[in-house]
């Protein structure tokens, strides 16, 4: 399975501001859990780990971010994400987050809740995890 950059997402610009919008029925797995990112600095590196199981809808709600994702044979893709752009990003794919404007806020919907050993934390893990 690979990772996609399809959005999900909808906008709706309008004179008295924008509305954004995803239908759950419309996302590539069922959210279990919310967070977001901002604040970060533009020269900031987060994520910088890949997961086991856990699928996760990367929103970039307001300003801009890049997900940089490697697989397991070390293919690497860049995906530049503004306002109302997705990007799903499913397991065991390497994520790095950055070039975050100053006003980015990146949410993230998760297929799984928090849990530590879901978390694949060198790149070589998951090389021999990805192994075939």
């Amino acid at each position: 399975m690979t990772s996609s950059s399809h959005s999900v997402a909808k906008l709706f610009p309008e004179g008295d501001g924008n509305l954004g919008v995803i239908e759950f029925a419309d996302a590539p797995f069922v959210p279990r859990r919310l967070f977001w990112l901002y604040g970060v600095e533009p020269d900031a590196m987060r994520a910088d780990h890949a997961h086991r199981t856990c699928h996760q809808l990367l929103v970039c709600l307001v300003g801009s971010v890049t997900a940089i994702v490697t697989d397991g044979s070390g293919q690497v893709s860049r995906h530049p994400l503004t306002a109302g752009e997705t990007y799903h990003l499913v397991p065991l794919h390497w994520l790095q987050l950055v070039e975050f404007s100053g006003d980015a806020v990146l949410g993230v919907l998760a297929s799984e809740p928090y849990r530590p050993g879901e978390y694949i934390t060198t790149l070589d893990e998951l090389r021999e995890l990805t192994k075939n």
